[in-house]
């Protein structure tokens, strides 16, 4: 074939055309990857998750209101499930009754305390007559003016002065060390009944069992006229407003991932046009397999090496999340920018963590202080 075939030259242009781009692309592979590519981990195994926080009850009863059902949407504090009150009401009268009656006690305490020094004075009083009607008579005696059986029977006098004073001490003391350094107020079978009477209000307030936190109601099993007990779940409340991902990097790519890179994300439901901003918060302190219920033992012969992952949490962007919310389980597709992979691998966030709480179990005494006072103003 002749060099100077054209359909030779134009093969050979192709091939050199070809070449060349294969070169550049290689080269702009390479340029990506040194300044771009290898600064970025991605992973498909990646989930949303949550707080899945159960709601129970603290008292048993039957079940007479629910007022949510799965997908609700509740506020804190707001009333989910209504137990019968019946029986603690029933408690919580007879509890004001026994402050009642706790409080007239101890008064009569009290006032059998004054009887006792009372009798103890007579006591006193008719032991030193006893003595001085004794001591006479043995001076008679003395004299012979009296016989043996009229002092004996001054002695007997005496004798029996004493008993009755040590009888009437040791009643006295005993009734004292009841009220010893007290008053009604502050006895302690008076603050028992209050205490009493505190803890029946609470049941009481018990039989309504609220929302610990805003969220969205899920996995109710209670039903109207149900039987429950104490700690018995009855529904789920899953706050979607704290959502996390967590995304499960295998260990290879773990080597520049740290707490505080910044991270893309995109979810299944809304696609690639919704882009999540993320932060790593922190990597697990193990693999997956290593909290398992059964970890896999490798100490056997037949042994086959499985890259393992590690569950890393991303924090994200709360208006982004408000305004593509998502739910505990959802797929995710993450990629984290590992330019400051420099800092220490254990470096945590700035700041701390606010301690998840609820202060729907404060219950305010005021209200049982109230009914208190009203028993203390008509008992005393």
């Amino acid at each position: 074939m002749s060099e100077l075939d054209p359909h030779f030259q134009k093969k050979k242009n192709t091939v050199v055309i070809l070449s060349i781009s294969v070169i550049l692309a290689c080269l702009g592979v390479y340029i990506w990857w040194t300044n771009i590519g290898q600064f970025y981990e991605k992973t498909e195994d990646a989930y949303v998750s949550g707080n899945v926080i159960n709601v129970m009850s603290q008292v048993s009863g039957t079940v007479t209101d629910i007022m949510a059902d799965n997908t609700s949407s509740v506020q804190e504090a707001d009333v989910l499930v209504q137990v019968s009150p019946v029986n603690a009401e029933l408690a919580l009268e007879q509890a004001e009754a026994n402050l009642a009656s706790t409080i007239r006690s101890v008064r009569n305490d009290f006032a059998s305390l004054d009887q006792q020094k009372a009798s103890v004075d007579l006591a006193k009083i008719a032991l030193e007559k006893a003595q001085k009607d004794f001591k006479r008579r043995v001076n008679l005696k003395k004299n012979n003016l009296i016989s043996n059986e009229d002092l004996s029977h001054y002695e007997s006098t005496l004798t029996s002065a004493k008993a009755s004073f040590n009888v009437a001490q040791k009643s006295y003391e005993a009734s004292k060390t009841k009220v010893d350094n007290t008053t009604v107020l502050t006895h302690p079978d008076v603050l028992k009944a209050m205490s009493a009477l505190k803890a029946a209000w609470l049941t009481l307030n018990r039989t309504k069992i609220l929302s610990p936190a805003d969220g969205y109601i899920a996995q109710r099993s209670v039903q109207v006229g149900q039987h429950v007990s104490a700690g018995t779940t009855l529904m789920s409340v899953i706050p979607l407003k704290n959502v996390w991902v967590t995304a499960n990097f295998k260990e290879t790519q773990l080597g520049n991932l740290r707490a505080g890179q910044t991270a893309i994300l995109t979810s299944d439901v809304y696609g690639s046009s919704v882009t999540y901003q993320g932060t790593v918060k922190g990597i697990e302190p193990g693999t997956g397999s290593a909290f398992s219920l059964l970890p896999a033992s490798n100490a056997t012969g037949n042994w086959i090496k499985v890259v393992q992952r590690v569950p890393v949490r991303i924090v994200l962007d709360p208006l982004a999340l408000a305004e593509h919310p998502l739910r505990p389980g959802l797929s995710m597709s993450v990629e984290v920018d590992t330019h400051n992979a420099g800092k220490p691998t254990l470096t945590p966030l700035s700041g701390t963590q606010a301690p998840w709480r609820t202060a729907v179990f404060d219950h305010n005494d005021d209200k049982v202080d109230v009914i208190i006072q009203k028993i203390i103003k008509e008992s005393m």
